[in-house]
């Protein structure tokens, strides 16, 4: 290499004689000498012309300069020295248009080569001997550019015992796991696998059990588990299958006239639907009926009291979890009275319903249908004035209790009279 940059150097002195401009570049100026473990590093101020920087170096205090390397950075690291030796460094550079520097000795700057400690950045982990289920293993870091070894760690023993599925249960957003806590595992590996398929990792966790919320309604999904530590896995067994069935949604429940009527969105794949149902101040569920239909009718109910209902699907012997459900409050139809006309309008009066907190009153006529004109917020008052008559035209009338979002039926048929006033 030294041969070729003496050459190159050569050709820059013939190119001399006939461009005395070339001897105007700049100097580099050798901004850094730092020792590190791979050698002495140099670093120097760039050129916006430089084509190439020139790397001199003279061993000892006397020696001369001689050219080791060409860049085109400003950056070098000099890796040929010695320990314990001294050396001189200076940089030149050559630019675009073949104007150059010759390096000086004077300018050189000196360092005594002392290698530094290895940061031991890039490394490897070497295993001394594996854990076992009866004894602990040991294992340490090996730097891969000084192959000093550091950092043991301690492996912990293997964990031997097999984590139990307790609990695999449908929910209103996937399928419930849960397992057995094992002793001296830090985390644990669910796997899952459908008809066909293989196992899949789909959670690690520190819990002992999870939701699966990916999961798709009408297909059967095994599910097992495995114990971790820092020394590896443990068995497992073949696990415990579920199918999952969505839960019914858009659950309502509404006053009729025989009872309350419960209502929801069917779900593919049910063989038949549980209907339950919780009376005010109630704890637990009530299982009152079953039904292949999306609803049911509950007639064994009592005039003001509130109700909740919610649904669970069957599907062969899987069942669905459940939402909390719809209440109402159950209330009668409010039995027309009267309905009279006075020169004030017509007034409609009816009888009043335990439980009801106020009254909606409809309207039509022979070219309308239902049209609600009125509501009675006083529950003492069980009648209401319509003063928006017309003179001659017969209108029927309707009523309807409610008790907050709860509404009673009504009597479709209502009662009419004639404005004549």
């Amino acid at each position: 290499m030294k041969k070729t940059l003496s050459v190159f150097l050569s050709v820059l002195v013939l190119l001399s004689v006939f461009s005395v401009a070339a001897f105007a570049a700049e100097a580099p100026e050798l901004k850094d000498l730092k020792c590190t473990f791979d050698g002495v590093e140099l670093s120097w101020t760039g050129s916006a012309d430089a084509v190439n920087y020139l790397v001199y170096r003279a061993e000892g205090a006397d020696g001369e300069l001689d050219c080791i390397a060409t860049t085109t950075k400003t950056k070098y690291v000099d890796k040929d020295v010695t320990v314990g030796k001294i050396y001189k460094y200076t940089v030149t550079v050559v630019n675009a248009d073949g104007s150059y520097t010759k390096p000086n000795l004077a300018d050189a700057k000196t360092v005594l080569f002392a290698k530094a400690p290895c940061a031991h950045e890039d490394y490897k982990w070497v295993i001394d001997y594996r854990a076992t289920v009866y004894a602990s293993g040991l294992k340490h870091k090996e730097c891969n550019t000084c192959h000093e070894k550091f950092g043991e760690v301690i492996i912990p023993q293997l964990v031997t015992a097999t984590p139990v599925l307790k609990t695999l249960a449908n929910r209103t957003n996937g399928v419930y796991v849960s397992w057995t806590e094992i002793e001296g595992a830090t985390s644990y590996n669910v796997y899952r696998r459908g008809a066909g398929e293989k196992w899949k990792l789909i959670r690690i966790t520190a819990a002992t059990s999870i939701v699966d919320k990916t999961v798709e309604n009408g297909k059967i999904y095994r599910y097992t588990i495995k114990a971790r530590n820092a020394a590896g896995l443990s068995p497992y067994v073949d696990g415990k299958a579920i199918k999952f069935i969505e839960s019914p949604v858009n659950i309502k429940a509404n006053n009729t006239p025989g009872g309350i009527k419960v209502t929801w969105t069917a779900v593919e794949g049910a063989t038949s639907y549980r209907v339950y149902r919780k009376a005010l101040g109630d704890t637990s569920w009530t299982l009152i009926g079953t039904t292949k239909k999306a609803y049911y009718g509950d007639v064994k109910v009592e005039a003001a009291q509130t109700y909740t209902y919610t649904v669970r699907v069957v599907s062969g012997k899987n069942i669905s979890y459940f939402y909390a459900g719809e209440s109402e409050v159950r209330l009668e139809r409010p039995a027309l009275v009267s309905a009279k006309s006075s020169s004030e309008g017509i007034t409609v009066s009816w009888e009043k319903v335990d439980g009801a907190k106020g009254y909606y009153v409809y309207r039509k006529t022979a070219n309308s249908g239902w049209v609600r004109i009125g509501t009675v917020k006083n529950v003492r008052s069980s009648a209401y004035l319509d003063k928006s008559t017309t003179k001659g035209v017969k209108y029927t009338y309707t009523v309807r209790a409610f008790n907050g979002d709860s509404r009673s039926y009504y009597y479709t048929d209502g009662i009419t009279c004639k404005d004549v006033h």
